[in-house]
């Protein structure tokens, strides 16, 4: 009696797994924790600043956009070629949006080294959490624009994804 109880539930498990290979791959995540999946977003939009607005050493001002607020920035390091920047974001809503330290390759457009041109792709930033929406989220920004260090103004747009996690 135990043997056929057995074999039927083998049987019904079978039967189950066979099914499932119908089931469209949208409808079933391959993912090892169900409840860890995040909803990616593209998001985009333009922020400018004026370079060392705080202490001459930060860059302050207005974003607007998918992530409309604020941001700050400052130079934590550089090479001959490039500038590692660290990124402080704070959205509308007062939700904070945290960056690991991004890398800015530029390129010069005139013969002069303070204006500085950003192509898509030379200044990406990695999105690594923060706070409200963004606590546990994930992305990228990638930036385009100029700036201009005599006149200490920066424009930039920037598109990217965030990844929210539920």
């Amino acid at each position: 009696m135990k043997l056929r109880k057995v074999i039927t539930v083998l049987a019904l498990t079978g039967v189950v797994f066979s099914l499932l290979s119908f089931v469209p791959n949208y409808l079933i995540r391959p993912s090892p924790v169900a409840f860890a999946a995040s909803t990616c977003t593209p998001v985009g939009g333009v922020l400018m600043t004026n370079i060392g607005a705080i202490g001459g050493e930060y860059n302050l001002g207005p974003v607007f956009g998918d992530l409309a607020g604020s941001v700050a920035a400052n130079i934590v390091g550089s090479t001959s070629t490039t500038y590692t920047l660290q990124h402080y974001w704070v959205t509308a809503s007062g939700d904070s949006i945290l960056f690991a330290p991004a890398v800015l390759t530029p390129t010069y457009p005139t013969s002069s080294t303070a204006i500085v041109a950003v192509p898509w792709g030379n200044y990406i930033s990695k999105i690594t959490g923060g706070t409200g929406k963004f606590t546990d989220a994930t992305g990228f920004l990638s930036y385009f624009g100029m700036a201009d260090f005599v006149k200490n103004t920066l424009v930039l747009r920037y598109s990217g994804e965030v990844c929210y996690a539920h």
